[in-house]
């Protein structure tokens, strides 16, 4: 019998078993190669984490339910532990100035190997898993070709986002076998499509640090607000700021986006009040100053019916007031959300209240323990989904019996 099997080996298994006090004990994947979606977290170059301290750090997270079920986790194995782990076992990080942390070779591919070299017990590709019986003391894990039994078992196979690294959500039904209930799932940190999208032409162009209202259809009050950057896409909006409230967004939901930068809905449209009663400047100048780049500024006089050569001096006021309207508060109307297939993280998964959050053990078996991104629980990009897979497996794994 091991003393543990992990059955997951994404980012929060293969971190589990590299603090695994044990070597009597196996990791078993039902992919070709572990650690898949590592290689594409943060474009490539996997962002571990942050620097920001933990009470800091949990306010990117979706509800108060999830922020009090992680506090033990990322208190016990806080972003400064994290760093310090990953340092002092070999492999050299970097602090960018926004507080992210990545290799410092800036390639995912190095954190993958790192871990499965640092890894306490052998690796299984290829497994597939046909059923887990709790036993007397442990469990019996069934599978193609062979059983295994344990003594403790660590869930950790990741949620529904990007299906093609593997994650397919297959873990969710070991873990109803067991006696646990799913939260509904959702796509988490997806982008957005817009309905007759005026910027399909703009795709890759971004505005920095956009001020962005979000409104159910019909309703005058937002539910989120958010600043951050806007990246226009073919189809429609991505980048952090979109990203971060995507799991909150309904298909005819109205998006109000300011597009001066650093700028609220209210400050955007003083500042080029105030910069279009500058005498006779071409109009296009005035909105390049606000830091626009070329293309959305011809594109947004377009839309207001203005002529490039329009001046300060030219522009009357119903078109002035068309102009300041469109650059301060643009309105979106949402046709849809991207599906797992490109969203980053899954939102739901394992109910929080049937996890002790202090030891990640369930509450319905003794000796089963989750951690990662097939609990209930997702962040905004910037580490802090890595961070909580990572602080979730090393508490578990100090947590097994």
């Amino acid at each position: 019998m091991y003393d543990v099997i992990i059955i997951g080996g994404g980012a929060a298994g293969l971190f589990a078993a590299a603090n695994l006090k044990t070597h009597n004990g196996l990791v078993l994947d039902h992919c070709p190669e572990v650690g898949r979606k590592l290689l594409i977290t943060g474009s490539g170059q996997c962002n571990l984490t942050n620097t920001l301290p933990t009470d800091s750090f949990l306010t990117h997270f979706g509800s108060k339910q999830q922020r009090n079920f992680l506090l033990p986790a990322l208190q016990n194995f806080t972003t400064k532990n994290l760093y310090d782990w990953f340092e002092q076992q070999g492999l050299p990080l970097l602090v960018r100035e926004d507080g992210k942390v990545f290799p410092k070779s800036l390639d995912a591919r190095d954190v993958r190997s790192f871990l499965i070299r640092l890894s306490k017990v052998k690796i299984i590709t290829n497994v597939h898993i046909t059923s887990i019986t709790p036993l007397e003391q442990g469990f019996l894990i069934a599978t193609a070709n062979a059983a295994y039994e344990t003594r403790n078992l660590i869930l950790a196979t990741g949620g529904m986002s990007y299906p093609r690294t593997g994650s397919d959500g297959s873990g969710y039904e070991l873990a109803k076998a067991l006696g646990h209930s799913i939260v509904p799932l959702k796509p988490g940190l997806t982008a957005i499509s817009i309905t007759d999208h005026p910027f399909r032409h703009l795709a890759g162009n971004a505005v920095r640090d956009a001020f962005v209202s979000f409104y159910h259809s019909g309703e005058n009050a937002a539910y989120e607000q958010r600043r951050g950057d806007v990246l226009f896409t073919h189809d429609g909006l991505s980048g952090p700021a979109i990203l971060s409230s995507s799991r909150l967004v309904r298909k005819q939901d109205v998006i109000k986006l300011s597009l001066i930068s650093s700028a609220s809905h209210a400050q955007a449209e003083r500042l080029l009040l105030d910069a279009l009663t500058t005498p006779n400047k071409l109009v296009t100048t005035v909105l390049k100053e606000t830091g626009m780049v070329s293309s959305l500024a011809r594109t947004l006089i377009e839309m207001a019916d203005i002529g490039n050569d329009a001046t300060t001096a030219t522009l009357d006021k119903a078109k002035r007031k068309t102009l300041v309207s469109l650059a301060s508060s643009l309105e979106l109307h949402v046709s849809s959300t991207k599906g797992f297939q490109s969203a980053m993280v899954t939102s739901g998964g394992v109910h929080l209240g049937e996890v002790n959050r202090k030891t990640m053990e369930s509450n319905k078996a003794k000796g089963l323990f989750f951690c990662g991104e097939m609990l209930d629980y997702d962040g905004e990009s910037g580490g802090y989904n890595l961070q909580a897979a990572f602080s979730t497996a090393y508490l578990a794994v100090q947590s097994v019996h």
